[in-house]
Parts: structure tokens; sequence; C-alpha cells
């Protein structure tokens, strides 16, 4: 994946690419909460955080492209604010509590992924998720 096939990506993970047709707009990491069908997506977190990886010399550049940034941060922003109990997930009962507790561990490791690479420290940045991949969901959530 380049750089842009990664942007590109994180658009339709967003939900702000406009080619709302496209299934990875409608089963993307937010597209698959709305509607919330039942089931989460690793696969979903898995490629946002293989985008970061292609994007890590994008985000600790000087200049950023202002609209990926902003295409990160809403996915984190709008996966707790849904999850949250007064958020559309959440008030609804859409989410069981295992579910509520991974999307906001997945929302965790990208901004924090976000956040060292904003600060140009690329090992720090995914050295949470390459732990989470390394022992799985189940064995990273005792562990931390």
């Amino acid at each position: 994946m380049n750089i842009e096939e990664a942007k590109e990506l994180l658009s339709y993970h967003s939900g702000t690419n406009e080619d709302v047709d496209n299934p990875k707009w409608q089963n993307g990491f937010l597209g698959s909460l709305r509607p919330f069908r039942g089931e989460l997506h690793e696969e979903n977190f898995i490629e946002v955080m293989e985008c970061l990886k292609v994007l890590k010399d994008e985000i600790s550049a000087p200049m950023i492209d202002r609209r990926m940034v902003s295409d990160i941060v809403g996915m984190t922003y709008y996966a707790r604010a849904w999850a949250s109990p007064e958020g559309m997930l959440g008030r609804n009962h859409l989410l069981t509590s295992e579910q509520t507790e991974t999307l906001l561990l997945w929302s965790d490791l990208i901004e924090e992924c976000l956040m060292w690479l904003l600060d140009d420290a690329e090992e720090e940045a995914f050295w949470a998720y390459n732990e989470y991949r390394a022992i799985g969901l189940e064995e990273y959530r005792k562990m931390y």
C-alpha cells in the first residue's frame, strides 16, 4: 500500500470519503457502527493501524495533511462518543460490555499511535499495537 492508498483507506474508515456506495465505506471502522449489525471487525482496526504505518513519515513531517489527521481523530472521537452511555450505541444498549471495551481499546491504540507519530517517535508509536498483535485481544486485555 502506498501513501495515497493509505489516505484513501482512512477516508473510508472514517466515513469522509464521498464514495458512500463503496463497501469499504459501509463496512469500515465507523461505517460498521452505523447501523451497528452486532459485530466489531478487528480487520478494520488492523487496516487502520497498517495505514498509520504507511503514513508514519507523513504524520511526523513538519507540515501535515489536515484531512488525514481529521480522519484519524474523527474515528477515535466518534467511536468513543457513540460507545458512551449517552451515545447512539450506548444508550440503545447495542454493544455488549466486552464490545464497548474492545472499541475503546482500539480507539486508544489508534490515538496513542497518532500521538507518538506526531512526536516523531516511531518505535513508541507502534509498540502497543505490536504487542496487541503478538498476544491477541484477549491476552492484551488481561495484561493491560
